[in-house]
């Protein structure tokens, strides 16, 4: 196995895109249901306290080292607060 598939910023980019992927599918549809002034504490909720995102880092946080997975854990969730928080203020009443 080439050793660039096992580096930090290749599960990074992994995580992000199965991170997008799950966002897509499920901020979304309950956005729309949001009032526009809930949409930081909706996306905090999903995304800070969600279980998806340190499942996703597994990979960085399970015998590599700290860094690598406080990167993995910062980044991912920081894409979600963004993608969450554009998400809900296009489709909240």
């Amino acid at each position: 196995m080439p050793s660039g598939a096992n580096s930090p910023t290749a599960a990074i980019s992994v995580a992000a895109v199965f991170a997008v992927l799950v966002l897509s599918s499920s901020v979304a549809p309950a956005a729309a249901k949001m009032f526009c002034g809930s949409c930081d504490d909706i996306c905090t909720a999903s995304c800070i306290y969600a279980d998806t995102i340190p499942r996703a880092c597994a990979p960085q946080c399970d015998g590599c080292s700290p860094e690598a997975c406080q990167s993995c854990l910062q980044a991912l969730r920081q894409e979600c607060l963004t993608s969450c928080g554009d998400s809900c203020r296009k489709n909240c009443t």
